[in-house]
């Protein structure tokens, strides 16, 4: 049975050829929507558990600025007072807090476009330890920089930011999120990089003193995690804190649509290509209707013909599934990076259980709907008589 399909496949490759590919587009939609899905949610869980801070405090009006810098490493600029860190830390369930200073750099050379500068306290700070590999969690010296997974350049390369030049002296972990494309360094060397800056840079960068862009805290007690945030909202005038089920939310819609999109584009792919493969599955069996015959003559049973043309599109719907899974898992991995920018979202590759369970669904679907397709022309032609099948069928 398996030659006779084989050879039938092979026998019409254009016709068999365009549903091959209407199944890969079907089963290649199916797999995208939950690579995306999975990545992000993996991406953002483990940015949240390897971010350190339990809150970050920002100023009221550039909370979705600041959002973007950490989910996306969107570069941006903004102070508040530095006054702000006390008076976060006075407040009731907050253990720890440590500054940042968020500077969107100009066009720079790792990367040909700005990317997120952010200045911190080495001595105060809690939160880029999670991200470093063990072997390079040690201080940083003078004009020693921290780069994120996408910052082109090996550790000892020199980059250079308002004209200052620093070093590449560690590299953070992947996470999918905006620390990969973030850099890091010390409060004095991005003071002494603003002085410098109107001489050596094309544009002069301002730092007023005693100002910040961000407050990190870390809490006495996680449970407690909601109750602190709106303890400091209510405490400290005109800034916002960020939660991870606020960085959660703020994703959430953006996956959803790209997600709901995907699914849509099978569903509408599937709902035009069943009748069409139906279609072409009656007129493939309606072609073969002295074959058939003939099997019908030599001894085969109604049940043998029903599984021959079942088998049939099954096999072809399974090549097609196979080829989309695999062209969408390639295109998805090697443009990553780009699909989330495109899409506006962190991502980071699903784990391999994950991508197995994505495959295996995808699989399932597409040959489900080949099966489906091909039901009424089997049960049809496995019910003709082989004197009628062979008297009105054509070699």
């Amino acid at each position: 049975m398996l030659d006779i399909i084989g050879k039938n496949i092979r026998h019409r490759p254009f016709r068999n050829g365009a549903l091959i590919l209407a199944f890969a587009f079907i089963a290649a939609s199916l797999f995208s929507g939950q690579y995306l899905l999975h990545g992000a949610s993996e991406s953002i869980e483990l940015g949240v558990a390897r971010l350190g801070a339990d809150l970050i405090v920002v100023p009221e009006r550039y909370r979705m600025e600041a959002m973007d810098i950490i989910l996306r490493g969107e570069p941006s600029t903004f102070f508040f007072d530095a006054s702000t860190i006390d008076r976060v830390a006075s407040v009731e369930g907050v253990e720890r807090v440590a500054p940042n200073l968020y500077i969107a750099s100009l066009d720079a050379s790792c990367c040909a476009v700005p990317v997120q500068l952010i200045a911190y306290d080495p001595e105060r700070d809690f939160t880029i330890r999670p991200w470093l590999a063990e072997s390079q969690n040690r201080p940083l010296g003078k004009d020693d920089i921290i780069v994120g997974s996408r910052i082109i350049g090996d550790v000892g390369t020199p980059l250079e930011f308002y004209g200052h030049t620093f070093n590449i002296a560690q590299r953070v972990e992947p996470a999918g999120m905006g620390v990969d494309c973030s850099i890091f360094m010390n409060f004095d060397d991005a003071f002494v990089m603003a002085d410098e800056s109107p001489e050596k840079a094309v544009q002069a960068l301002l730092l007023p003193e005693e100002k910040v862009s961000a407050v990190l805290v870390k809490v006495k007690d996680v449970k407690e995690t909601e109750k602190v945030a709106a303890r400091i909202e209510e405490s400290v005038p005109k800034v916002r804190v960020l939660t991870p089920s606020n960085l959660l939310g703020r994703i959430s819609g953006q996956l959803t649509s790209t997600t709901s999109f995907l699914d849509l584009a099978a569903f509408f792919a599937t709902l035009i290509s069943l009748p069409l493969i139906a279609l072409v599955s009656v007129m493939a069996a309606n072609e073969r209707r002295r074959e058939i015959g003939v099997l019908r003559a030599l001894g085969a049973t109604r049940g043998i013909i029903f599984r021959l043309i079942l088998g049939e599109s099954v096999i072809i719907a399974g090549i097609g599934a196979v080829i989309g899974v695999v062209t969408s898992w390639c295109v998805l991995i090697l443009f990553q990076n780009y699909i989330a920018m495109l899409v506006q979202i962190p991502l980071i590759m699903p784990r391999t259980t994950t991508l197995t369970g994505g495959a295996g669904m995808a699989l399932a679907l597409t040959i489900g709907i080949g099966g489906i397709a091909a039901l009424y022309p089997a049960i049809h032609y496995s019910r003709m008589e082989p004197y009628d099948a062979m008297r009105s069928g054509d070699l």
